[in-house]
């Protein structure tokens, strides 16, 4: 009689669990500050997730504000104005392989912009006789709309 209701309780318990993630922008500590997230969910593919033991290091203006790890996002906040984003493997704390990604990018005052890292697996260049996987990985730009719902299912990675 007790086993039955606590396997029901541990089902529950398991289920509210596996709800989505809740998250919401923080803002710039000042008006005169704009913040910058950078965000790589899991990949849309099946199966196994492309590079999920691998991080770049992320460089602002080519000064390191530290890695991202799969499925996870940083909140980088920065002086307004252009600046160059790199995502590298080349410095001692990365773990990545993938070659240099980079794009400018331009933050007003008070703004708060979205770049999801997209990490995934190239199945048009995958079949039975490929040596090793293929990937696709870009920096994109994503509407706030669109981001929350991704970043929500990642952890926040701090410095």
């Amino acid at each position: 009689m007790r086993l039955p209701a606590l396997l029901s309780l541990l089902v529950l318990l398991l289920t509210g669990c596996a709800g989505p993630g809740y998250f919401e922008a923080i803002p710039p500590s000042s008006p005169d500050q704009a913040v910058v997230y950078l965000y790589r969910p899991e990949a849309d593919n099946p199966g196994r997730q492309p590079l999920r033991l691998s991080y770049p290091d992320v460089l602002i203006d080519e000064q390191s504000v530290g890695t991202l790890q799969f499925n996870s996002h940083r909140r980088i906040e920065l002086a307004p104005g252009h600046h160059t984003l790199r995502i590298t493997g080349l410095t001692r704390q990365a773990k990545w392989e993938p070659r240099d990604i980079k794009q400018n990018i331009t933050v007003a005052p008070g703004e708060t912009k979205y770049i999801k890292l997209d990490v995934r697996f190239n199945l048009s260049e995958m079949n039975l006789g490929s040596p090793g996987p293929s990937y696709l990985i870009h920096l994109r730009p994503m509407r706030p709309d669109d981001a929350i719902y991704e970043i929500r299912n990642t952890d926040p990675q701090t410095p």
